[in-house]
């Protein structure tokens, strides 16, 4: 009698107890994601996953658990549930939305976000994720090639390459972006960009004349292009720069020369970033010198 009451009551708690289904996961997941309750969304998710992965909920999870791991700014996951949502379905309901998210993760491992050591989720997150947001930003040209994420994605990939010192697919990622979208702000932003590459190589390779010349070139075009924008005294600005760094150089022979008394030489040099540099402030001392290596080359 006893073990048969025991059974009735464990039957009961069964009934009142019962583990809750996939419908009711996916409204307390909605729920959790009105309430910004971002942990909650991603363990109710989870749970729909385990538990259910053949219900039609479960691919709605993949991507609310992005969601829930983006808000906890945990990106790496965020970005492995958002790439195994797009592929579980040919159309996917939330597609462009999950490819916005993966410009955003982008964007973060860009501004210096780290990832998941060795991709494990108990591992703290202390690796960078450079080559990740590069990937990232492929994915998005290719997923929605003429949108204006697009447009983002190749300015941000362009000025990340420029920090990891790949200085040609920076220029070649600002020339796509000027070529698909060439009336977009970022156009005019991304000839600003390819002249300040000109200038970074010119100051930490060897100041080749070509990147004067390429420089010019690329500042002749943004005037076409954009010949009434704001930001044109910004690309004017950097390419002064450059021809100061040419006219440094250039200077810094023609005093050597000076100093060892070949004044033949050191007046050509002079007379190279007076002709060639005339509106620079080294071109002004030049021209004071010109006069006086001269004389001495007379003289000798």
């Amino acid at each position: 009698m006893r073990n048969l009451f025991l059974y009735c009551l464990l039957l009961i708690s069964s009934v009142l107890y019962s583990a809750p289904t996939a419908e009711e996961h996916y409204s307390a997941l909605i729920e959790a994601q009105g309430k910004k309750e971002w942990d909650k969304m991603v363990t109710e998710a989870t749970e729909l996953l385990e538990n259910f992965s053949d219900s039609p909920y479960s691919t709605e999870a993949l991507f609310y658990s992005g969601v829930g791991y983006f808000e906890q700014e945990d990106f790496d996951w965020a970005n492995r549930q958002f790439s195994a949502y797009l592929q579980k379905q040919v159309a996917p309901k939330h597609f462009e939305e999950a490819i916005k998210y993966k410009f955003e993760i982008a964007e973060r491992f860009r501004q210096g976000y780290k990832k998941h050591l060795l991709g494990m989720k108990k591992l703290p997150q202390w690796q960078p994720a450079h080559s990740d947001a590069l990937t990232l930003y492929d994915e998005v040209i290719s997923a929605l090639p003429h949108n204006d994420l697009a447009a983002h994605s190749l300015f941000g990939k362009a000025q990340l390459m420029v920090k990891e010192e790949d200085y040609r697919s920076s220029i070649e990622a600002y020339q796509t972006l000027i070529r698909r979208f060439p009336k977009h702000p970022l156009a005019a932003e991304a000839y600003i960009g390819i002249n300040q590459v000109y200038l970074t190589q010119s100051e930490v390779e060897y100041p080749d004349p070509d990147f004067l010349d390429l420089s010019e070139i690329n500042l002749r075009k943004f005037r076409t292009a954009f010949p009434r924008s704001e930001r044109l005294p910004v690309a004017e600005g950097v390419f002064a720069k450059m021809q100061e760094h040419y006219a440094s150089n250039l200077f810094e022979t023609a005093r050597f020369y000076e100093r060892t008394k070949k004044y033949s030489a050191a007046a050509l040099y002079y007379s190279k970033i007076v002709s060639g540099y005339p509106n620079t402030k080294v071109a002004k001392t030049a021209e004071k010198r010109l006069p006086v290596v001269q004389a001495k080359c007379k003289t000798k």
